[in-house]
C-alpha cells in the first residue's frame, strides 16, 4: 500500500453527502478515503476548509467518476 497513489474525486460540503457516495463506490469495490470530515462537522466553516475530501486509488479515478457521474443523472431537478 506504500506504492499506490490517491486521487481527489470530490469535494462535499457536507459529510452526510460525502458518506452516501462513499458507500455507492464502496459498494462497487472502489476503496474510498474521506479527509477533513470530522474538522467539517465540528466547525460551521466548510467551505473554509474546502469541504470533504473523497479520495479513490488513482488506478480507479475513472471509473469512480464514471459512477458518481451517473447517480447525478437521476438527481432531483426542481425544473423537470
Amino acid at each position: 500500500m506504500a506504492d499506490e497513489k490517491f486521487t481527489l474525486l470530490r469535494r462535499f460540503q457536507y459529510s452526510s453527502e460525502a458518506t452516501i457516495y462513499k458507500g455507492k463506490l464502496e459498494s462497487e469495490g472502489i476503496e474510498v478515503f474521506l479527509r477533513d470530515q470530522n474538522l467539517i462537522d465540528s466547525t460551521m466553516y466548510s467551505n473554509l476548509f474546502g469541504g470533504v475530501k473523497m479520495y479513490v486509488k488513482t488506478e480507479d479515478f475513472e471509473k469512480a467518476n464514471e459512477i458518481l457521474g451517473d447517480i447525478n443523472l437521476f438527481s432531483v431537478d426542481d425544473d423537470q
